[in-house]
């Protein structure tokens, strides 16, 4: 029988409690994905509008769906992600101290930042205690993980700039979408890395390349047309325009795959800015 005051919890709740060293994540993706959803449901029936539009009207209940659930899903998550953020960017800042009187001044605000995040934090804050020789007991049982420092300078190049040993865009297995996405400990394999880095580049040539020289042949026999990937989408008659020729969502695709690339690049570190 449970006690008086005791509220008992729901299988929601106590789903939520036993997952309590990854609630980071799943705020975090429960964001993007919600904000994603949002995105679309608007820009189809308000931007382009898709609700009107009878050649699309199989998408307009998917698009309805996306555009309520992201809105709903993105009221309640985005605050708590932010909230979250906030303690990660706190603990970040003190990970990169040198400074062991400075981490024994702020070891407070570390430690309630890592019980917010979860283990893999706790593991890096554990560790940079190891390497200052602090001593807080056993607060956190977990495996110390010494935190990425700034790498030492190598050498300079022909025109005096500063280089750093592994710190290049191709090779860095430490890239600034490795730190944003939490959890995703993949993407900091050198492998991967070069995987989006190559992909996106990629399909960036291969969409400008479509919209402003034309990747397909029009009757005359000339590569001199390009696909519309909006009319493509939905299915309109008329899908190839004469050479250049920009369309929404090829718009929007090369936009992204932009951005994907230029966090490809290594995280900034303190001192870059100065050196």
């Amino acid at each position: 029988m449970a006690r008086r005051g005791t509220a008992r919890r729901g299988p929601f709740g106590r789903w939520w409690d036993s997952r309590s060293d990854q609630h980071f994540q799943i705020i975090a993706y429960s964001t993007i994905l919600s904000t994603a959803c949002l995105v679309w449901g608007f820009v189809f029936l308000f931007v382009l509008g898709g609700y009107s539009d009878p050649e699309v009207e199989h998408l307009v209940p998917w698009s309805w769906l996306a555009f309520v659930g992201g809105l709903v899903v993105a009221f309640f998550a985005a605050p708590e992600f932010f909230v979250y953020w906030g303690q990660r960017q706190i603990l970040e800042d003190i990970l990169l101290l040198d400074s062991r009187p400075e981490i024994l001044r702020r070891h407070k605000e570390a430690e309630d930042a890592a019980d917010m995040l979860g283990k893999s934090y706790q593991a890096r804050l554990m560790g940079l205690y190891k390497a200052h020789n602090v001593n807080i007991g056993k607060r956190y049982k977990v495996d110390p993980v010494i935190p990425l420092a700034p790498l030492p300078s190598t050498g300079a190049d022909e025109t005096g700039a500063s280089v750093r040993s592994g710190h290049s865009w191709w090779d860095t297995n430490d890239s600034t979408l490795a730190n944003v996405l939490p959890g995703l400990h993949t993407l900091r394999r050198q492998s991967v890395n070069r995987g989006l880095i190559g992909g996106s580049i990629t399909a960036i040539l291969l969409l400008a390349s479509n919209a402003t020289l034309g990747l397909f042949t029009s009757s005359s026999g000339e590569r001199d047309h390009t696909l519309d990937l909006t009319a493509s989408i939905y299915e309109f008659a008329r899908v190839y325009e004469p050479s250049p020729h920009f369309d929404v969502i090829s718009i929007l695709f090369i936009s992204l795959f932009a951005g994907l690339l230029a966090s490809t690049r290594p995280r900034p570190v303190p001192g870059d800015e100065e050196e």
